[in-house]
């Protein structure tokens, strides 16, 4: 099932994921893309999750950018 290129299901082999980090030594936002085996995908345990976990991930079929809008806030694009 797909809401807006978002994916919620299971079949996720020819999907593109995007994990979300802000690593407490840097405080940086980092976006990962892993897809088509560039990567293995860890999802942190929500019962035992360190602070360098991912804070939010997702898979798309489609490709997402992201910039910064003129009022600070991330801009997601599907292309």
């Amino acid at each position: 099932m797909s809401v807006s290129g978002f994916y919620e299901g299971t079949a996720l082999t020819d999907k593109t994921f995007y994990g979300f980090r802000n690593p407490s030594s840097t405080g940086h936002l980092d976006v990962e893309v892993i897809g088509d085996s560039t990567g293995t995908v860890v999802i942190p345990d929500p019962l035992n999750a360190s602070p360098d976990d991912y804070k939010a991930h997702l898979w798309s079929a489609d490709t997402l950018t992201f910039r910064w809008g003129g009022n600070g806030h991330l801009l997601v694009e599907f292309i």
